[in-house]
């Protein structure tokens, strides 16, 4: 419960700010590093791996399962 608070917190602060949606990605993904590092062994690891697409190829994979519509 307070793992969701504080991303709704930091999405709605990126949003009343002006932010792009590139610092509110940043914002999940950090998040998620987060709650990988509270992991242990191999789930930690794959949770990390699963963490590290960047908001370009975010973007990218976006504009590819579109265009496939």
């Amino acid at each position: 419960m307070k793992r969701t608070a504080t991303i709704l917190f930091l999405i709605l602060l990126s949003i009343s700010a002006g932010c792009s949606g590139r610092t509110a990605y940043d914002s999940l993904r950090y998040n998620q590093d987060l709650r990988c590092q509270e992991m242990q062994g191999s789930d930690r690891n794959d949770c990390m791996q699963r963490n590290q697409m960047s908001y370009d190829e975010y973007q990218r994979q976006l504009k590819e399962r579109d265009q496939k519509k």
